[in-house]
């Protein structure tokens, strides 16, 4: 493979990594992801976890179902990109090359992404705990029977365990 297409292999695979920033699945990581995941998390400051939030949103917001919930302006869509490039480049190249570079030869390009698994987790929990966005998820509580859920799913071994003794 020429420099050339293993440079184009690995630009699309940390640009996956970033795309699935806070939507893959943790799974057991090798101790050489952990120590890059362990880096990533140690040199990624708020006003990155900004960046990459704004761009994931703008990205997925190109969805066709998603569209009419965000005007984004091309040039708003390039600033991003061009800002998230930056950050990728300063933690993987700068701050973490180290690691980056041990976790490519060990396990190859693909696992960069997941070494995004534990920061990706946690920036998640840190937009959940917002109080508008908390307010926004608990705001379809209303519009829930809750009733048929309690019916549906407290058997009456879950009231057993839940210390109510029923069904007896």
């Amino acid at each position: 493979m020429s420099t050339q297409r293993k440079h184009v292999s690995l630009s699309r695979a940390l640009l996956m990594a970033v795309a699935v920033f806070g939507t893959t699945q943790v799974t057991m990581a090798s101790p050489t992801v952990d120590r890059l995941s362990d880096c990533l998390m140690k040199s990624t400051t708020a006003t990155d976890k900004t960046a990459v939030l704004q761009w994931t949103f703008v990205s997925l917001s190109n969805h066709p179902d998603l569209k009419q919930f965000s005007h984004v302006t091309d040039e708003q869509k390039t600033a991003l990109d061009k800002n998230v490039a930056q950050v990728l480049q300063r933690i993987l190249v700068d701050q973490c090359s180290t690691q980056t570079k041990a976790v490519i030869q060990a396990e190859g390009v693909q696992a960069v992404g997941e070494s995004f698994q534990q920061l990706g987790q946690i920036t998640g929990e840190e937009i959940i705990k917002n109080p508008e966005v908390k307010q926004q998820l608990n705001g379809l509580l209303r519009y829930v029977d809750m009733n048929k859920l309690v019916v549906t799913f407290l058997t009456p071994d879950i009231w057993n365990q839940l210390g109510v003794i029923r069904g007896k």
